[in-house]
């Protein structure tokens, strides 16, 4: 919401504008009106509008003289001016001091909303921009980053400098500091300080993967506490996923980047980053009393009538099935497994029936969602074979349906050439599994297992691997420092790099230099 100041030493025409527009619909919240230019900066001074309204011709002070003095109290000020006089110098001057508007007296109410609309669409861009800009030195491993990890240590260790952290959080990351949170820590914790290097590299690997997946998608913050434990705070928006889907989301594919299933542990909800300590300390207690018996995401069935366990058990497995979608393998080894469930439970032929056209349903709605494909008729062919079958029938006509839909994909190898093109083009940049998937128009998650499944390696393992092996030509074949060499091939943290040029070689950046330019 945005401010704005109306001067004009006519009462009635000040008062008509503050009254005559609908100032709520135009994302302003407060309209202060001022009588002389003197009284113009005092406002200035003490509210600081984003955008003032000014006649030219007034008492003490012209209009001129207050937009001259009001720059220098508040520099990005726009400026719109009225006056009552047709006369070429004002245009002239008003120029001059690069006013964002020049009306004649007396103007309509539609033009002057569209002319504060134009201020008001300029400063959201403005702000849109630094917020970006912002959002990109943190996720390159800058010491915005790290400020706003300390930031949060704070949040959820200390209850000192809680309230300069919150108005860091407020005023240069521009962060919701009130929205509904949860934080979520990632299980096993990786102790960044007492690992081996190869530990170390694959810890921040899965970080930089978490901030790939949820930061740079505004989605949450990631962090590590003061133990190394991995940590994620996700904002809970009301008109998109829910955390418990996003957490979903992030662990298929650490899965899928690195061959092992990572346990995830889910705070509670809270309401602002003041009580955020409460989801960690949630989380915190789940970790240390439930370390065994954790689920790959933490959550209980709490069932106790066999019906009710029943559908809780088909609830999880349907979720898995849809959250797979681009494995076809493991989907119908989970179809296997609810085809089993019916049999134990001894579900009835209609409820087996409505069960699987339940699970085909859901199946084809995720396979058109992540695949943007779609083939009419589908479901009413496979609706009509369930409509008289036995429990056997339903399984078998569903199961086939399923390999049907899911079956190898015709386009996954050209979806893989492109993703492999796009990656070699931006090998530079910051570059991770939601940002190919975003340009191929799929969602990250069929994106991550189809390129696995035809590639026989993570996304991002091969985004490394083709960085490692550009530094491994520069460091043959230049004289280029490493620090640099780090950078041409897309890292931003040097330390990182080494961490991953040995990983894959054996050898620090330095070292393989030396052996391979050896006379």
């Amino acid at each position: 919401m945005y401010k704005v100041l109306i001067v004009d030493d006519e009462k009635m025409i000040r008062m008509g504008m503050k009254k005559g527009i609908a100032w709520e619909n135009l994302e302003i919240d407060a309209v202060y009106t001022a009588a002389s230019g003197q009284e113009a900066l005092t406002i200035l001074r003490e509210q600081r509008p984003e955008i003032m309204i000014t006649d030219i011709q007034m008492t003490e002070m012209t209009g001129l003289e207050l937009i001259e003095e009001s720059r220098k109290q508040v520099p990005g000020l726009r400026v719109i001016v009225l006056t009552g006089f047709d006369n070429f110098e004002y245009a002239r001057q008003s120029l001059r001091l690069q006013v964002q508007d020049f009306f004649l007296k007396p103007i309509e109410e539609k033009d002057l909303e569209q002319s504060v609309k134009k201020q008001i669409d300029y400063l959201e861009y403005i702000k849109n921009k630094e917020r970006n800009k912002k959002l990109l030195e943190r996720t390159q491993g800058s010491a915005q980053q790290n400020r706003l990890e300390h930031c949060m240590r704070h949040l959820i260790h200390s209850k000192k400098e809680k309230a300069v952290c919150l108005d860091l959080l407020d005023e240069t990351y521009h962060f919701d500091i009130n929205q509904q949170i949860r934080l979520a820590l990632i299980v096993p914790a990786l102790y960044m300080d007492q690992q081996p290097a190869e530990e170390n590299f694959r810890t921040m690997s899965v970080k930089n993967i978490c901030m790939g997946m949820v930061d740079s998608r505004e989605m949450g913050i990631t962090f590590t506490d003061n133990e190394g434990i991995i940590a994620i705070v996700f904002f809970e928006n009301e008109d998109g996923e829910s955390v418990m889907e996003k957490v979903q989301q992030l662990s298929d594919i650490l899965k899928d980047e690195f061959d092992t299933k990572p346990k995830l542990v889910v705070g509670g909800p809270v309401h602002g980053f003041e009580n955020l300590e409460i989801s960690y300390n949630d989380a915190k207690y789940l970790l240390d009393n439930e370390k065994e018996n954790i689920h790959d995401i933490v959550q209980s069935f709490g069932s106790e009538s066999k019906g009710k366990l029943f559908l809780d058990i088909y609830a999880e497995l349907k979720n898995i099935m849809c959250a797979n979608i681009g494995n076809t393998d493991y989907v119908l080894k989970v179809f296997d497994t609810f085809v089993k469930a019916t049999e134990s439970y001894n579900l009835s032929k209609a409820m087996t029936r409505r069960c699987c056209f339940e699970l085909a349903s859901c199946l084809y709605f995720s396979y058109i969602e992540n695949s943007g494909e779609a083939e009419a008729g589908q479901l009413d062919s496979l609706s009509k074979g369930l409509i008289f079958a036995g429990k056997e029938e339903s399984c078998e006509v569903s199961r086939m349906y399923i390999e049907k839909l899911l079956g190898e994909d015709k386009n996954a190898h050209e979806i893989v050439t492109k993703a492999k093109h796009y990656i070699d083009i931006h090998l530079t940049e910051n570059l991770s599994v939601s940002d190919v998937a975003a340009f191929l128009y799929i969602t990250p998650n069929y994106f991550s297992r189809l390129f696995k499944r035809v590639m026989k390696e993570g996304c991002n393992e091969y985004i490394v691997r083709k960085r490692i092996e550009t530094a491994k030509s520069l460091l043959e074949t230049t004289s280029i420092k490493t620090g640099k060499i780090a950078m041409m091939v897309g890292y931003r943290d040097t330390n990182y790099f080494s961490l991953a040029f040995k990983k894959h070689t054996g050898k620090s950046p330095t070292k393989y230099r030396e052996d391979m330019q050896k006379p």
